[in-house]
């Protein structure tokens, strides 16, 4: 017998469906998911963003906030694929079509700088939620036309972002040397534990998923090294930055 993540069934028959999340008024069409809390905070502190419901306390009852204009949808969808992957596809099915994830990276590649951002174009499937959504494959790869249309937003913002492929993985605490190399050997320049799940669902769903991250700690060298990531202005400035790419997206469509 193979393995069980071998066992790819495309069918859209699953006996639990995920159901809309109960919010305050309409859900958005565009949601940006964001694994920065602190930066959430901020913005719904000084009233950038409303409060209009959260996640079940099973989950870990995370809130969901909208943009004063309620064209954007703002949440921190939980650490790890299966958890993260869980709360998209309870947006999704509240009516969710586009996706803009900002996030951390551990940096592989000296080439990923402490606080540089890159745009995800593929993602090395180290993990397990991925496999129940795309058959299996080493990498889940983004859109090319997405990613470069994100670049150049960014950069009208001031933020210099490239493309980069990073490795998503369910168990930070086994990021071993010996894998490190490996993944480095094969182009990866991040490691996180989101991406591929994210990217996987929404291919599965039909929804636009563009991710940027930024370059936090550093796991490339001899001895990991913290370097204060999550203390990084980087942080709020890509949430703020995601809302306006996602504003924006928003205007085109209609």
């Amino acid at each position: 017998m193979g393995f069980p993540l071998d066992e790819f069934d495309s069918a859209d028959d699953a006996a639990l469906r995920p159901k809309p999340l109960a919010v305050q008024g309409e859900f958005p069409s565009i949601a940006v998911l964001c694994f920065f809390p602190e930066a959430i905070e901020d913005l719904h502190q000084r009233e950038h963003l409303v409060r209009v419901g959260k996640f079940s306390d099973q989950v870990g009852g995370a809130g969901i906030f909208v943009t004063p204009s309620r064209d954007v949808a703002v949440f921190h969808p939980g650490v790890g694929g299966p958890l993260s992957a869980h709360c998209l596809e309870q947006a999704i099915a509240s009516g969710v079509q586009s996706v803009l994830a900002v996030g951390g990276a551990g940096a592989l590649d000296e080439s990923f700088a402490k606080d540089n951002v890159i745009v995800v174009d593929a993602a090395v499937r180290d993990e397990g939620t991925s496999y129940h959504y795309l058959p299996p494959s080493r990498k889940v790869v983004f859109d090319v036309a997405e990613n470069l249309l994100a670049i150049r937003d960014l950069a009208e913002l001031g933020i210099n972002a490239r493309e980069g492929t990073t490795w998503t993985t369910d168990a930070d605490f086994r990021e071993t040397r010996a894998r490190v190399e490996r993944r480095r050997a094969e182009g990866c320049v991040a490691v996180e534990m989101e991406a591929a799940s994210l990217a996987a669902v929404c291919h599965f769903r039909g929804v636009r998923y563009v991710h940027l991250l930024y370059s936090g700690d550093d796991l490339h060298g001899l001895m990991w090294e913290e370097r204060d990531w999550t203390t990084s202005n980087r942080r709020s400035q890509l949430l703020e930055a995601a809302i306006i790419l996602s504003a924006a997206q928003q205007v085109r469509l209609q």
